[in-house]
Formats: C-alpha cells, sequence, structure tokens
C-alpha cells in the first residue's frame, strides 16, 4: 500500500469536508448554464430528471470511492487507488486526467468573477480593453480581478487546512442559504404555467434528458474531492461515503432549483431564452425580486466561485503530492512547507499555471471544461474498476458488483460524449483541446518512464 511520506495536520471535521465536496460541485455553471445549456438542451422537466439519473448513476460510483477511501486513507485519491489495483501506467493516466479536470476549474471559476461584474457593477471592472479571443472581450481590469483572487486563494491553502477548511465550510452554507431564499421568493409569485411545455420542442425528450445525463461527470465533479485530503481528515473515514451521497444530493437539488427559477419567471421559458438575454437566470431574479434579489444571487454566486476555487487547490496540491511521493512528478511538488505542513510548491505551481489563462479569454477556457467531462469519466471508470478488482481480492462480493456497475456506468458517461450523433458529443473546438492534452501527456509520460514505471514494477 502507499503511504504519505508527509505529516499533514488532521484538522477537517465532517462538515469541512462536506463544505469541500459541495463547494466543488457547485460553481459558476449553476447559475449561467440553466440559461445558456440546460434549458436549451432539456426543458425544465428534462433537465430536473436529467439531473436526478446523472446524480443517481454518480452516488453508484461514489459508493466505490468510500470503499476505497477506507482502504487507502491516504492523499492522492483515484491516482492511488489506479496504481494499487492495476498498475503505475494506467494511474499515470488517470492522474494526468484528473490534473487538468481540477486545475482547468481554478482559472475557471476566478474568471466567472468577472461575469459577476459585469452584471453587479456594470463597468466598474471592464477597463482597459486588451484585445479580444473568440468574441470574449479581455479587459485589463478583469485580469486583474481574477489573479488577484488566485494569489489570494493560494495564500489561504499555503497558510492551513485548517483556514481553507473554515473558509470552504462558511462559505458553501452561505451558497445553500442564498439559493434557497431566492428561490423560495420566485416561486412564490411566480406563474407556474411558464414552466410548459417540460421540453424543448422539435426535439425528442429523451434526448434532451440524456444530454443532461451527459453532463453529469462535469456537474458533480467535486464530490471526489474528498479523497485528496483523506489524510487530514480528524474523524473515521467510514463517514466518507454518507458525506458524498449528500453533497452529491443538495447539489442536484441546488442545480434543479435554480434551472426552475430560471424558468418559471416572467413568462414562459421558451420566451425568454428566444429573447437571447445575456444571463436569463439573473434577468428573471432582477425583475421578479429585485436590487435585493440581485444582490442575494451575486452573494450566491461568488460563494460558489470561491469555493470552487478553494476546493480544487485543495485537490490539485493533494494529486500533485501524492504523485511526486510516488515518482510520477519531481520530488519538488512532494515537498511540504515546514511551517504549515502543506504541499506550498504544488500550491504555487498550480497558482503560477492558473495565473496564465485570465489573458486568454473565458471562451477557450470554456473549450477546455467542455471536454472535462471526459477526463472526469475516465477517471471514475478507473476508480470503480480498481474498488471492484480489490474487493476481488477480498472476496467482498457486494462491492465488486458495485464497482463493476459504477465502472459500466461511467463507460456510459464516456459514450454520450466521444461518439458522434449521441447527445452529449463533444464540439469540435473540446475534440481539439483533448487531443492536444493527450499528446502532451504521451510526451510526459515518454519522457518519465523509465524512472517511473521500471524503476519499481
Amino acid at each position: 500500500m502507499s503511504n504519505s511520506k508527509g505529516n499533514f495536520k488532521k484538522a477537517m471535521r465532517p462538515i469541512d469536508v462536506w463544505g469541500l465536496a459541495l463547494g466543488a460541485i457547485i460553481g459558476w455553471g449553476c447559475f449561467v448554464l440553466p440559461g445558456s445549456a440546460f434549458l436549451p438542451k432539456a426543458g425544465p422537466l428534462g433537465t430536473a430528471l436529467g439531473m436526478l439519473i446523472g446524480a443517481f448513476l454518480i452516488i453508484v460510483i461514489a459508493l466505490s470511492y468510500g470503499y476505497l477511501i477506507r482502504k487507502f486513507p491516504v492523499s492522492g485519491g483515484e491516482f492511488i487507488y489506479t496504481k494499487e489495483a492495476i498498475g503505475k501506467r494506467n494511474a499515470f493516466v488517470c492522474g494526468w486526467g484528473m490534473i487538468l479536470a481540477y486545475w482547468s476549474l481554478i482559472p475557471l471559476n476566478a474568471t466567472a468573477l468577472a461575469l459577476i461584474s459585469r452584471y453587479l457593477f456594470p463597468g466598474i471592472v471592464q477597463q482597459g480593453l486588451l484585445y479580444q479571443i473568440a468574441g470574449w472581450d479581455v479587459y485589463a481590469g478583469e485580469v486583474i480581478l481574477a489573479s488577484a483572487f488566485i494569489i489570494f486563494m493560494a495564500i489561504i491553502n499555503i497558510r492551513g487546512i485548517k483556514e481553507a477548511a473554515w473558509l470552504q465550510t462558511a462559505i458553501a452554507l452561505t451558497l445553500v442559504g442564498c439559493i434557497c431564499i431566492i428561490t423560495f421568493i420566485v416561486m412564490g409569485t411566480a406563474d407556474w404555467s411558464n414552466l410548459t411545455p417540460g421540453f424543448p420542442d422539435g426535439r425528442r425528450w429523451w434526448k434532451g434528458v440524456f444530454s443532461i445525463v451527459a453532463m453529469a461527470p462535469w456537474a458533480f465533479i467535486g464530490f471526489d474531492c474528498i479523497p485528496q485530503s483523506a489524510e487530514e481528515y480528524n474523524f473515521s473515514h467510514k463517514k466518507s461515503t454518507g458525506i458524498m451521497i449528500s453533497a452529491i444530493l443538495v447539489a442536484a437539488i441546488l442545480y434543479i432549483a435554480v434551472c426552475a427559477v430560471t424558468a418559471v419567471g416572467l413568462k414562459p421559458w421558451q420566451e425568454l431564452l428566444a429573447d437571447r438575454n445575456n444571463w436569463p437566470t439573473g434577468y428573471v431574479v432582477r425583475n421578479t425580486v429585485g436590487l435585493v434579489g440581485i444582490i442575494i444571487l451575486g452573494i450566491a454566486m461568488f460563494c460558489a466561485v470561491v469555493s470552487g476555487m478553494n476546493a480544487f487547490y485543495i485537490s490539485t496540491s493533494r494529486l500533485m503530492y501524492a504523485m511526486a511521493n510516488e515518482g510520477s512528478l519531481p520530488q519538488w511538488f512532494g515537498q511540504l512547507s515546514p511551517k504549515y505542513g502543506t504541499p506550498k510548491h504544488a500550491i504555487l505551481f498550480t497558482m503560477a499555471a492558473s495565473l496564465f489563462a485570465p489573458w486568454f479569454g473565458r471562451e477557450i477556457l470554456l473549450w477546455i471544461v467542455d471536454m472535462t467531462s471526459v477526463g472526469a469519466a475516465i477517471v471514475f471508470g478507473y476508480t470503480t474498476i480498481s474498488a471492484a478488482i480489490l474487493a476481488k481480492r477480498k472476496n467482498d462480493r457486494k462491492q465488486m458488483w458495485i464497482g463493476f456497475i459504477g465502472c459500466l456506468f461511467s463507460v456510459f458517461f464516456l459514450s454520450l460524449l466521444i461518439i458522434p450523433g449521441m447527445p452529449g458529443y463533444l464540439s469540435f473546438q473540446s475534440r481539439v483541446v483533448l487531443l492536444i492534452w493527450i499528446g502532451i501527456g504521451l510526451l510526459f509520460y515518454l519522457k518519465i518512464r523509465k524512472t517511473y514505471v521500471r524503476k519499481q514494477d
């Protein structure tokens, strides 16, 4: 079994771990995608069904995570599980996918702060137009704002998991509270007939539902942050399964609630989307609740952005730390801060890599995130089949079948994304980014294989 070479401080309570997972799951997309992706693809009823089906499939996958956390309570999560069950080559593939999926969500959430400012404080941050990339105006003010938050969250994480966990918990609870307030107010004054039709006109209902299911790996990525900090729990690892399931269920309810708020307000939802308003959710809240509502919504979005950045800082740095200790990354990434006991170098590297992103505009980042579901589905597949293999070795038939079924679900997710004609098939730009990512990973693997794979096999 792989063990950590460092001594992390055990400072994370169950509520902190729950806040870590929920804050990672609910990000900017919960507020932006209802009008730009969820409702256009599936409608109000189709979105709700797709989210619930996706949550169920992810919960089955999470059961394997809970089993493996109990068996391997160390940082590194899926990377370590795959190494122990299948071998180091497959572990590298799994870890490479995880790094991209986790890291890309840090700068994406940071740039979402600019989107919030455009609606809450129009014209204040949009100063110093630099250039335009893929139709997105890049302003110096927005670059400075995003960069400042990337640096701030790095400092918080370097100072220790206790401070980062406390911040994550407070923000996650505030996020839930704000969404609940907005939902109750809008639903209390809404015309429920605006929710009809339940599915988009001119599209088969099942295609809409499964286009949302295809997004489940992206929508719920974040519950898998829990294994990355397993060495820092101050409670029994047996509780991790329940924490993951509750975070996934709450996240599904929040996604559905924001979509319902967007669809039920002001006018029939198809008419609302036909107006091509830049942000339908914000438009509905502003015109039904008023300025107070848009402020509450802004607070919720801010909490989602900051909690997402924080969670993926924690997860990315712990993953890189674990990979360094296994020889798949330079040892520099595996060194802990003598003062704070955190993987300082991994955090600083993640920060430096993230600081490049705000200069390239939001659209390019969206291409990366579009294929994050592919990476997540691959990682889920590796984790569940690893759980099945390890359970078989222990003669645990129940967990073996749970892992096998979870692996089938992961393959199903992947098929929806990479097979032409399927509801969630990737865009051309996302496929290009995916091929580039695979190419870089292959080159890196060829460089390290002699020292990484052959040394200890």
